[in-house]
């Protein structure tokens, strides 16, 4: 149904795979700030006893010390806020595992068993008789169902192959209107009837499916391709910390190209 829920598989063991090893060799050319300090004392330790050094290029030394010093901890400062963002991001990509997303550019959705297949549009302005057309993934259209109007804004479409919800709303569907038989028949062509002597809805099974909208706008016929819903599989990291969500069906995507993440 549409409030039932895919397991999420979450769990911080998956953030070892993504760590990158932390550089602890330093480089031959690199001053720190105790070479530095031992540079000042031998030079104290060798000055001309007649000629000291002069206060101010010492002050101006100390100086130097401290700025060498402060970009050293500024430095290590650095290292840890990227490892921690590598963290950050690893932990919201695990997040995501067996979670559904609409992504920009995937226009076939699965609808998995018990699952939910769902469309989204940025409609473009206020928009009159709308009409979901649903396709399978041959290009052969299924059903036409009529969904009114919508203004401006975001549009989105949930559907369960029974069930069917507009931005959140269920919608009721007049199954008599539709090309599927509204109960499952037999070879006889019989309505199959339950345990209890009601007869068994008729659902579209598991598989890919399109979302495509028509509506009027301006008195123009326009056509909107929805973007579809695709479930996240697994998710890598690179070695630059970019995070890529491997998608059911081969597909693949960046964190920046999610447009919903859905519960289901």
């Amino acid at each position: 149904s549409l409030h039932d829920a895919l397991p999420i598989y979450n769990s911080n063991a998956i953030l070892d795979q993504y760590r990158t090893p932390t550089q602890t060799e330093k480089k031959d050319n690199e001053l720190g700030k105790n070479a530095f300090l031992e540079l000042m004392v031998a030079q104290l330790n060798n000055q001309n006893p007649l000629e000291p050094t002069d206060n101010q290029a010492f002050v101006a030394q100390l100086a130097q010390f401290s700025s060498v010093e402060g970009i050293d901890n500024l430095n290590d400062t650095a290292q840890s806020m990227a490892t921690q963002f590598t963290s950050n991001a690893a932990l919201q990509a695990s997040s995501l595992v067996g979670q559904s997303v609409i992504v920009e550019g995937n226009t076939t959705g699965l609808l998995t068993n018990g699952g939910v297949v769902s469309g989204y549009v940025d409609v473009p302005a206020a928009t009159g008789d709308i009409t979901l057309t649903i396709e399978n993934a041959a290009g052969q259209t299924l059903e036409q169902i009529p969904l009114g109007s919508h203004d401006q804004g975001s549009m989105s479409v949930r559907w369960d192959g029974y069930n069917m919800m507009l931005d959140g709303d269920i919608i009721d569907l007049d199954r008599t209107a539709m090309n599927l038989n509204q109960y499952m028949r037999d070879e006889n062509g019989d309505v199959v009837m339950d345990d209890d002597g009601n007869p068994i809805e008729n659902v579209y099974p598991p598989g890919q499916y399109v979302f495509k909208l028509s509506g009027t706008i301006a008195g123009e016929s326009e056509q909107l391709d929805m973007q579809m819903s695709s479930r996240v599989d697994s998710v890598t990291m690179n070695s630059g910390g970019e995070v890529t969500l491997n998608l059911t069906g081969g597909e693949r995507a960046t964190l920046a190209q999610i447009k919903q993440i859905l519960d289901a």
